[in-house]
């Protein structure tokens, strides 16, 4: 990766953690469908998934070693996982594609309704529509750079009427790649520093610890 395309990605990292820590993860990005705020696990309904400060242990269904999407096809994936290490890279800690950003979006869309799987997969389409219209090759197989000069085309404002619809749609990639991984257990704990609030069963030294007790 070239200097200035690391750069820009790190900037693109450094603005999505300012907003996340700003008004934290839950408040300052969109939902997609649920509602989710942290990566649910595959047994639990979006609405029962707790907020940050209370998560739970990650979905191990979303770590194992031969997961399948259960909603896009492997080219979305794929197109997923590209953009997600383009827009949260690694820096000093690990960027949206080891958060597994792809898979929380991919099972979140599984249990979406249908408008909004039918948005997600229309900026999907867009993307490479644009990239093939431009290039003739779909986004996944442009080099880093040419990656790079896209996102900066769809994040950037201009004065092209027919880039507006691209922009918009972009910013439902964008937004959900962000959401995934500052609800991930990496996003919110390294790179955010939130701290979780594991439920305490006795309270030492409190004079009247019997309200205190689990049932």
């Amino acid at each position: 990766m070239g200097q200035r395309d690391q750069r820009e990605g790190m900037d693109r990292r450094e603005a999505l953690r300012r907003l996340a820590a700003g008004a934290g993860a839950s408040a300052a990005l969109p939902s997609l469908g649920g509602g989710m705020t942290q990566h649910p696990s595959a047994h639990s309904s979006p609405s029962a998934t707790p907020a940050l400060g209370s998560a739970l242990p990650p979905d191990p269904a979303l770590t194992a070693k031969n997961w399948r999407p259960s909603f896009f096809d492997d080219h979305q994936n794929k197109t997923v996982i590209v953009l997600s290490d383009l827009i949260i890279p690694d820096t000093d800690t690990p960027g949206a594609k080891a958060a597994f950003a792809n898979r929380f979006i991919d099972l979140l869309l599984s249990a979406s309704s249908a408008e909004d799987q039918k948005r997600y997969l229309q900026a999907l389409g867009w993307l490479d529509g644009h990239c093939l219209e431009k290039h003739s090759r779909p986004f996944v197989q442009f080099d880093r750079a040419q990656q790079n000069e896209v996102l900066t085309l769809l994040t950037h404002p201009n004065d092209d009427p027919r880039l507006a619809h691209g922009v918009e749609l972009f910013s439902i990639l964008k937004s959900s790649i962000a959401r995934a991984y500052y609800s991930s257990e990496i996003g919110t704990l390294q790179e955010l520093k939130y701290e979780t609030n594991p439920f305490q069963p006795e309270f030492p030294g409190c004079p009247n610890p019997e309200e205190h007790k689990s049932s």
